[in-house]
């Protein structure tokens, strides 16, 4: 099973402040597990966001929690025709991000990450260690200070 880190998918057009958002150093952002199995997602996990809309990678970091039953403090932050089902309460992971910039293009000419974009549409799904390394070795590529 590929299960050594976590893709998240952040929709722009649902979080239209990500990027201010993700500019807060040590705030936790809460992602909604879906039909994840709550007993595997715990604290310490690696992550990496792909921005949907062609975005590419927008952030990496490290779930900061186990799965909770809650709602999304950051309700307000949702576009506002959406607000209503981000404070009903749901199983949601927090993970602290460094916002960082990885264009779509180069994730897919890579063989194990180039159908990323395209495949398994819910919020969180599981990476391969081959599939991170490779997506790690893009952020580092593309973010060297």
């Amino acid at each position: 099973m590929n299960s050594h880190a976590l893709l998240l998918r952040l929709n722009p057009t649902i979080w239209p402040n990500w990027e201010s958002s993700l500019k807060e150093k040590g705030k936790d952002i809460w992602f909604i597990t879906g039909r994840r199995k709550a007993d595997r997602l715990n604290q310490g996990i690696p992550t990496v966001v792909l921005g949907t809309h062609g975005l590419g990678i927008v952030a990496y970091g490290t779930t900061t929690s186990a799965v909770e039953f809650r709602e999304d403090p950051d309700w307000i932050e949702v576009s506002p025709e959406l607000q209503h089902g981000y404070k009903q309460k749901e199983n949601r992971i927090s993970v602290q991000l460094q916002r960082v910039t990885v264009p779509l293009k180069p994730i897919t000419r890579i063989e194990s990450i180039s159908t990323l974009h395209k495949t398994a549409r819910e919020t969180i799904t599981w990476l391969s260690e081959e599939q991170y390394t490779n997506l790690l070795t893009l952020i580092n590529e593309y973010n060297k200070s």
